[in-house]
């Protein structure tokens, strides 16, 4: 039986990629442009920004109005008074009845607070509104 979507790697072993253990070179440049993406995906077009509130700090890429990327860390998941609401399951303070306790590892919705310091920020020119015409790393 053959297996066309892999690739032998060793007596027993498939790969759906070949390694180019035979190739320095090109492993070479396969791993700088798999570092180049991880970094274009993870950071690339983020900026900071500190939620006026609770001054938790966050990455933020907005690709369109109607797509922000927010990349949280540990301090600023701590630091942020409405997603302490939100893992409480309690009100915020303003009639709203919370969005119930947040799971580990789940993904989050983001605090009301941090939305209007991330429209805030744009509208003082800190986060694009919206991707460049042209992508500094050379994706779009």
């Amino acid at each position: 039986m053959t297996r066309a979507a892999g690739v032998r790697v060793g007596s027993d072993r498939w790969a759906k990629a070949p390694d180019f253990h035979d190739d320095p070179d090109r492993l070479a440049r396969v791993h700088e442009a798999t570092r180049r993406d991880r970094e274009h995906y993870l950071q690339g077009g983020m900026r900071e920004i500190e939620c006026r509130a609770c001054h938790a700090c966050v990455l933020v890429k907005k690709t369109s109005s109607f797509h922000t990327s927010v990349q949280w860390n540990a301090d600023a998941r701590e630091r942020c008074l409405g997603l302490e609401q939100m893992r409480a399951g309690g009100d915020g303070g303003n009639g709203d009845t919370g969005n119930g306790p947040l799971l580990p590892g789940a993904m989050m919705p983001t605090c009301a607070r941090l939305s209007a310091s991330i429209d805030h920020g744009v509208s003082e020119g800190i986060i694009p509104a919206e991707s460049p015409v042209s992508d500094p790393d050379g994706y779009w």
